[in-house]
């Protein structure tokens, strides 16, 4: 019989361990952590001091809440004072308009802005019951359909994100606590794993009974411990019934429900640094660090749990998320990729790397001249070498054994290199690409327009259907960021810097050679500087970066690729044509007018 371990818990140990973790998966754990901030799942408190700043957490002059005012909306239109509900929605929207005071947290214009003051005036009920009355001309069912359809979205969003989050967060950290390799998929273990559903039922059942706690005095502080294990236990056996889980976690916290206090407690020092320094230390260090900690709390007791043969603890059985599984076992699971990586180790033949200028341009700037058989052909044996690496991996245990698990996790080998963002591209269909980015671009602010402002405007400095700074952008990331390709979040993050340099740039530019004129003005968008960039712009831009590095733009290389060269390059020199023509004539005569450069008169500067 296995010897019992020892009851005591070893924080200093846990801590030491929890910081080794911590160390092997820094950027990835501070992704994560941040993630559970920005949905409300733990360390709100490192988001709090943009939530303090924004109009819509300010306190209002009567004592309540702007949600106090949307409630009253809903309970307005419940009792069918329409028009009451529509004077509140009005109220509301002044009051956002008279507390938008921080320049940099603008809410008067802007997708972002208008969609959190359409959610904290209700503006958003009332156009759902307009649509909704328009539709079936019946007063009742107009107002039951937007409130159905807000509660239906707000649940769905608060149990099948942000709840379920809480177990992708877990098994992300226990996953790291033991490999090397954390794969980005995992954000999406409840998918995988195909237990999306029965996730959220187990969160929503422990939710259910901490809202019925809160009722008693003694349960609203100890029962959020003795089900502290829910999101562990979930993420360790996504198979377990909910009853089960909240059963479980209950057995396994009996006796350590102050203990696991004092954990929180030993905390207090890195939680008012946290505060002090608006939570920067906690998104850079001090989260990551008491999430990983927490896990290893888990495990401790998780032991001591299944030493003791605590009722239930035979659920906890995914045994490699805690030792990693022996070559054995790793052949016999991935006996196709064991073949496969044998097949490619076989017939892999070397072939050299591109030197020269030619060199040059394809491994720092992902650029191939023409066709370049050289290049094309030393980029599919890197692409083989890296299906080979990625398999070795799994084979070696660097990677968790998704295949493995109570719920498991398909793998398959990808040895086509046609999703292949390790590319260099061709200056024609780069070039093609340029125009394919300026005319989303254009279709993606002109639809953005057409809906604040219900007209078509022709947004941009030039009269054609582009927009080259989406065109720029996307080409630079493709070119200057080429090394980062092997690191999304790196490219993430300089997609925002790269491009929000460039948009800076370009409205000082447009700005100081036009007399003062301005494309674009962010003023009074949530998070703006000097009105050139805002958050929500950056955002796109950082997103946008990822679908074109990994998505777009390796898509449209193949599909260009298939075009003869010669037709293409007509087409290239035919569009780049139109566009110096375009860019001649609007030097002189530039586009402008209501909605393009006459932001005074647009719709979109008022609160929507």
């Amino acid at each position: 019989m296995t010897r019992r371990r020892e009851a005591c818990m070893d924080r200093k140990g846990m801590k030491a361990n929890a910081r080794k973790a911590y160390k092997r998966h820094y950027w990835m754990i501070v992704v994560i952590c941040l993630f559970a901030s920005v949905f409300g799942v733990a360390y709100s408190s490192s988001t709090w001091s943009v939530n303090a700043s924004s109009p819509s957490a300010t306190v209002q002059e009567d004592g309540t809440a702007q949600s106090d005012n949307v409630s009253k909306v809903l309970e307005n239109l419940l009792v069918g004072d329409e028009s009451q509900a529509r004077r509140q929605v009005e109220h509301n929207q002044e009051q956002i308009v008279q507390n938008d005071t921080n320049a940099m947290m603008g809410r008067k214009r802007g997708v972002f802005a208008s969609l959190l003051n359409s959610f904290s005036s209700g503006s958003v009920i009332l156009s759902m019951a307009d649509a909704a009355n328009s539709i079936v001309h019946n007063d009742g069912v107009a107002v039951a359909v937007p409130i159905v359809v807000f509660l239906a979205v707000y649940l769905f969003v608060w149990l099948f994100v942000q709840q379920t989050y809480r177990v992708v967060m877990m098994r992300m950290l226990l996953e790291g606590r033991t490999y090397d390799k954390l794969p980005v998929s995992r954000f999406l273990y409840p998918i995988t794993t195909r237990k999306w559903l029965s996730m959220a039922k187990v969160m929503l059942l422990e939710n259910v009974f901490l809202f019925l706690w809160t009722f008693t005095i003694i349960g609203a502080f100890i029962k959020p411990y003795s089900y502290r294990m829910v999101p562990y236990i979930v993420a360790e056996n996504p198979n377990i019934g909910a009853r089960e889980a909240i059963s479980l976690s209950r057995r396994m916290m009996k006796g350590h429900k102050w203990e696991c206090f004092v954990a929180d407690l030993s905390f207090l020092g890195w939680w008012l640094l946290n505060l002090f320094t608006l939570g920067l230390s906690g998104i850079f260090y001090s989260n990551g660090y008491n999430a990983a900690f927490f896990v290893e709390y888990y495990v401790h007791v998780r032991g001591l749990s299944k030493d003791s043969g605590l009722e239930g603890s035979e659920l906890l059985s995914d045994e490699y998320l805690y030792s990693k599984a022996s070559a054995e076992t790793l052949h016999a699971a991935y006996g196709d990729v064991a073949e496969t990586v044998e097949q490619l180790s076989s017939n892999l033949v070397p072939v050299d790397k591109p030197n020269g200028f030619v060199g040059f341009l394809s491994e720092w700037l992902g650029v191939r001249i023409l066709h370049a058989r050289s290049v094309t052909k030393y980029e599919e044996y890197r692409e083989q070498l890296h299906q080979i690496d990625t398999g070795r991996e799994i084979l070696n245990g660097a990677i968790y054994p998704g295949r493995l698990a109570p719920a498991p996790m398909a793998f398959r080998f990808r040895e086509s290199r046609t999703v292949s963002s390790d590319r260099s591209y061709s200056l024609v269909n780069l070039v093609m690409m340029f125009f394919i980015f300026c005319f989303v671009g254009w279709v993606w602010e002109v639809s953005l327009a057409f809906i604040s402002e219900g007209t078509f405007v022709n947004r941009g400095t030039l009269h054609g259907p582009w927009l080259p700074i989406y065109g720029t952008g996307g080409v630079i990331i493709l070119i200057l960021l080429k090394k980062l390709r092997k690191k999304p979040l790196f490219e993430f993050l300089a997609a925002m810097v790269l491009c929000g340099g460039l948009e800076y740039f370009s409205s000082w530019y447009l700005e100081k050679t036009h007399g003062g004129q301005r494309w674009w003005d962010y003023t009074g968008y949530f998070l703006n500087l000097n009105g050139r960039i805002c958050a929500e712009g950056l955002l796109t831009f950082g997103l946008g970066g990822l679908a074109i590095v990994y998505l777009l733009a390796p898509a449209l290389d193949n599909l260009l690729s298939r075009i003869d060269t010669r037709k293409l390059t007509v087409v290239a020199v035919v569009l780049l044509a139109f566009y110096c023509v375009d860019q001649a004539y609007s030097a002189q005569h530039p586009n402008i007018g209501a909605g393009i450069t006459d932001y005074k008169g647009s719709a979109t500067s008022q609160v929507s």
